[in-house]
């Protein structure tokens, strides 16, 4: 009689071992991409709406007349929530995002030798990023007589 001795072909502890090691390695870098792209995403609709946030406003005041009392000079003051009225029409021009916050200064110039006068309006949204980087967003324009 032949022993017959079976040989067990597959792979040993220190080969797996060795395998999810490798996969690992490729792994993690794939994975932290999918997570920088996501944060990538949430910047750039941060920043998008920020825009819109002071495009709304600006857009407000420049159909105001000049005297209007929105378009008093003064320091920067919040405008977070806020109903615009123009003729019978009321807009609601809030952020009803919390993460924002959105001031308006306005200031008067009236230049020597010159016959007229405008008044700068400049918005700022800020906000905080989830990683705690505080980000601004300025708009400026000019509005005349």
């Amino acid at each position: 009689m032949t022993n017959q001795i079976k040989q067990h072909h597959g792979f040993s502890f220190v080969e797996i071992l060795f395998a999810v090691a490798c996969l690992s390695i490729l792994l993690v870098p794939v994975f932290k991409m999918l997570g920088q792209g996501t944060t990538g995403v949430s910047r750039n609709r941060n920043e998008i709406l920020a825009q819109q946030h002071a495009s709304n406003i600006m857009s407000y005041a420049f159909f105001l007349p000049y005297d209007h009392e929105f378009l008093k000079v003064s320091p920067p003051r919040d405008t977070g929530s806020f109903e615009a009225v123009l003729g019978n029409n009321r807009f609601d021009l809030g952020m009803p995002e919390d993460q924002f916050r959105r001031t308006v200064a306005i200031s008067e110039v009236r230049p020597p030798n010159w016959k007229h006068s405008y008044k700068i309006v400049t918005v700022v949204v800020r906000w905080q990023e989830a990683n705690g980087l505080n980000r601004n967003v300025k708009l400026a324009g000019l509005v005349s007589r």
